[in-house]
């Protein structure tokens, strides 16, 4: 094993995750998970062996892949470390990885043009790299990625005005927001399907999802955390989880990841709240 390999592999003894706002970046000794989640995924391997993700009959290996969201697929690094940044639906650039033609299931990218990308993870996974630097780091490189796969498409104000109001209330369905808005519901839901990629009903539950993250170090109860985020219990809560990240909450909120022990960064803590920014940007729209 090279030396870099079997340092990462100490290092990662205990998972690490950094909490960005409109992302994740998460970091373990490996990963083997059936999944299907909301986010745009880009997995970076953290040694010489490349990783594997198979879906819809087929297999893709790489050190860097995108995985376009609601894929369902079995994920294996085998016993190499592995890295996962997770792109929320609010994130600025998720548009540009889920409206992709359906056969771009899964992307490998050339991980010498992403260089900076495995090694600002690289970097994450090792505590080299935290707090605002992080979050900027990962900022700049996935802007780096999405660019690669193509340009950013601008959001309606429409769109932008339902995510706000989603962000700010996750039980907003869409009469509520087709009124906001002044659209008919049926107009108003395809605008934001063809905007995102996703459906309100998917987006409001990504942010149940984005906001019980949140509580994450916080040590409260998972029914707490449930009823707080806006899911029906402890059990719907835990159902989501396991089928989104292939493992059960007590896996990320049972105290095992916490500031003070160094494997969990609140990085997002320095961000501003995304609804007061989807705010400016309508506003800024509506001006223009």
């Amino acid at each position: 094993m090279p030396e870099h390999a079997a340092t990462m592999h100490k290092t990662l003894a205990t998972p690490r995750l950094g909490l960005l706002g409109d992302s994740f970046i998460y970091a373990g000794p490996n990963i083997q998970a059936d999944v299907c989640r909301h986010s745009v995924t880009l997995a970076c391997a953290l040694s010489q062996q490349p990783l594997s993700i198979h879906a819809a009959g087929r297999c893709w290996q790489g050190h860097l892949l995108v995985i376009r969201p609601f894929l369902k697929r079995t994920v294996d690094t085998g016993s190499a470390p592995v890295a996962l940044i997770d792109l929320e639906p609010s994130h600025p650039r998720y548009n540009t990885f889920s409206c992709q033609a359906p056969e771009a299931s899964v992307t490998a990218l050339d991980a010498a043009r992403f260089a900076g990308l495995l090694a600002c993870v690289q970097g994450f996974a090792q505590q080299r790299l935290s707090g605002p630097q992080l979050r900027a780091a990962v900022c700049l490189h996935v802007a780096d990625v999405a660019d690669s796969i193509g340009p950013e498409v601008p959001v309606s104000s429409p769109v932008l005005q339902m995510m706000a109001a989603v962000r700010m209330d996750p039980a907003s369905d869409l009469g509520m927001l087709s009124r906001r808005v002044g659209l008919p519901a049926r107009r108003a839901s395809q605008l934001f399907v063809s905007a995102l990629g996703l459906t309100v009903r998917q987006y409001a539950l990504a942010e149940k999802i984005r906001r019980a993250a949140m509580f994450l170090g916080s040590s409260r109860p998972l029914t707490d955390i449930a009823q707080l985020c806006g899911f029906a219990d402890s059990a719907h809560l835990a159902k989501v989880w396991q089928r989104c990240y292939g493992m059960c909450p007590s896996t990320f909120f049972g105290g095992r990841l916490a500031p003070h022990n160094g494997n969990l960064d609140l990085a997002w803590r320095q961000q501003v709240s995304l609804a007061g920014s989807l705010a400016n940007r309508w506003e800024s729209g509506a001006a223009d």
